[in-house]
């Protein structure tokens, strides 16, 4: 169930960024957040290699892969978030589809990102989606992931309080997942987390053998 702050944000693009802004400074600021993903798989990839953005919103996250010469595709359910997406990055190939079923080959991609997208799953659409990485990734492929995490002494209450005003059940329901042992239970390898602001954000990156 969505709260009203939620649905006021996702209804008014100012309101959205301003959120994004204050939730971005324990990283270093929104430019830093959306470069996360970008940053952690510096020197893994080919340049021009391919890449999808899963759940990519307006793009934004994806932007970084575009301006470094590889070739984005971003998939989105949200026809509305695809068409800002269109207006910003151009370069961007859009499809339209669900994370858990998208219309993709399979074995196309050596890399994929999916940026603070998996907590608005359930558990059981959670694992489908990650299932559908694996299917996606070319041999060796890489799947980065930025999302939330059980944040430390500090930050917890904020985390909760930011959750009651603008996430779903689905996104307390992560914050009991171990996430990296779930990728190695699916069947990922060098899987490798590291804690970000003050532990309420997770990096984690993992391999397809």
């Amino acid at each position: 169930m969505s709260s009203p702050l939620r649905n006021f944000a996702y209804q008014h693009r100012w309101f959205y960024d301003m959120v994004t802004a204050i939730s971005a400074l324990s990283v270093g600021g929104v430019n830093r957040l959306r470069k996360l993903g970008f940053n952690a798989l510096q020197g893994k990839l080919s340049k021009g290699a391919k890449v999808l953005d899963l759940c990519c919103g307006s793009g934004e996250a994806a932007a970084p892969w575009i301006k470094a010469g590889f070739a984005v595709t971003g998939l989105d359910v949200s026809p509305q978030a695809l068409a800002l997406a269109a207006e910003h990055h151009p370069q961007l190939q859009q499809v339209e589809g669900m994370a858990e079923d998208p219309p993709l080959k399979a074995n196309q991609f050596a890399a994929i990102q999916l940026s603070l997208a998996l907590h608005e799953f359930n558990p059981e659409g959670r694992v489908q989606v990650l299932k559908t990485c694996l299917r996606l990734l070319q041999p060796g492929g890489w799947l980065v992931l930025v999302d939330l995490h059980p944040a430390g002494p500090c930050l917890k209450l904020p985390q909760k309080m930011f959750c009651a005003l603008f996430e779903t059940e689905t996104a307390l329901l992560m914050l009991k997942t171990d996430l990296p042992n779930q990728l190695q239970e699916l069947g990922f390898t060098h899987v490798e987390q590291k804690l970000l602001a003050g532990q309420a954000m997770q990096l984690i990156t993992a391999r397809l053998p």
